[in-house]
């Protein structure tokens, strides 16, 4: 159990015994004989707890269900996670406190593009991994490195497959962007500049918008007047909302495609059937639980997240779950005599892993550190998320 700090000299006594575990004073840090300490900062009330809460739910899932049943090599994880409100500031103290004071070991499913990038180097300074950040950032696993696992294909080629797929299905020669004025939005713009390069294609509008933006009227009429075909959209949820219905109110009857972010339960639902025919594409697969049989695997998983939580599983939760089950391979495969080096080499000998919620396929290797392999176009109808089109190339 973890004593209280009184001075930044006992906190940092603290860490180096493993985050206040009995432990031998030969261990890495953050492992006892009995525990293995995982951190993770995420946004569990600010303006994405949407994806941050359901991401750390499925965590904390596959953690209690490793723990009950004993652990990995006779430790159990003590996984600890900080709420940075998807604010830099916040995820900067979060991470300190998580590697002086509780000593983390690695760090999993840490949310937000620049939260990582404002925490990577401390994190690689004290030798703690990233595993399987919540963004879609290439810089998350390129350039290669030792420490920093991605889960998520990039968010360009999210853009890329995207585009690429509605092109050849339809077409399209004149085509548009609308993405926030934000790291993440400028991640997307990289990969349609890409792609409108290599394809030919005619760029008419690519616009950016605050993030507290929520007046969209003129954007929407400058986009149905630039003879756009094709629009992409690198935005969040509320903006993503906003953007639709205004576009769709303005009479411009086009083809819209988000990446991952808007692919949630909540989009579907909103604006009493507003968000029909939006596309969206995601490197992950979340099944229809109402279609699924109670007595499977994923029906009695749905009945565990629920009784559990008290709400249904958001993509998001499945994606913690695969994150943090994948952590859990890389553990084993380590061995007893667990540390940093054996974990990394554990999880890149991960191959043909299985989704077990339906049909991805996983996979890890010494110069490939990031999970998935391809896409998978989804389509709000009748208020629901349907599977257009499995193992879109990219």
């Amino acid at each position: 159990m973890k004593k209280t700090c009184i001075t930044l000299i006992g906190a940092l006594l603290l860490a180096a015994c493993g985050g206040g575990d009995e432990a031998s004073s030969d261990l890495p840090r953050g492992i006892s004989d009995t525990t293995i300490t995982i951190g993770s900062h995420n946004d569990l009330s600010g303006p994405l707890a949407i994806w941050g809460v359901p991401m750390t739910n499925g965590m904390r899932m596959r953690f209690a269900e490793l723990n009950d049943a004993g652990g990995v090599h006779g430790r159990t994880i003590d996984f600890i996670v900080e709420d940075a409100q998807y604010q830099v500031p916040l995820a900067v103290k979060a991470v300190n406190k998580l590697i002086n004071v509780d000593g983390i070991f690695a760090m999993l499913g840490a949310m937000g593009t620049p939260m990582n990038h404002a925490t990577f180097e401390r994190l690689f300074e004290a030798n703690v991994p990233s595993l399987f950040p919540l963004t879609g950032a290439r810089s998350m696993y390129e350039p290669l490195h030792p420490l920093k696992f991605a889960f998520n294909l990039s968010y360009q080629d999210q853009v890329r497959g995207a585009m690429r797929y509605m092109v050849e299905q339809n077409g399209f020669e004149k085509v548009c962007l609308q993405a926030p004025a934000t790291d993440y939005g400028a991640e997307s713009v990289e990969g349609y500049e890409s792609l409108v390069e290599e394809l030919g294609l005619e760029s008419v509008y690519a616009g950016r918008h605050k993030g507290s933006e929520t007046d969209f009227v003129g954007t929407a009429t400058v986009i149905k007047n630039s003879g756009c075909e094709l629009l992409f959209l690198g935005t969040f949820v509320k903006d993503t909302i906003l953007l639709y219905t205004a576009i769709r109110e303005a009479g411009w009857d086009g083809t819209v495609v988000s990446n991952m972010v808007p692919y949630l339960p909540e989009i579907p639902g909103a604006a009493d059937g507003g968000m029909n025919g939006m596309y969206a594409v995601a490197p992950f697969y979340v099944p229809n639980f109402e279609d699924v049989e109670p007595d499977s695997w994923v029906g009695r998983w749905h009945a565990s997240y629920q009784e559990r939580f008290g709400e249904e599983p958001a993509a998001q939760a499945v994606i913690g779950y695969i994150s943090a089950d994948l952590t859990v391979i890389g553990l084993d495969r380590a061995g007893p005599d667990l540390t940093v080096e054996k974990l990394v080499a554990g999880l890149e000998d991960i191959s043909a892993y299985q989704d077990p919620f339906g049909n991805l396929e996983l996979s890890l290797t010494p110069t490939k550190h990031v999970a998935t392999n391809y896409l998978n176009l989804y389509q709000v109808q009748d208020q629901k998320w349907v599977t257009i089109e499995e193992k879109v190339p990219f």
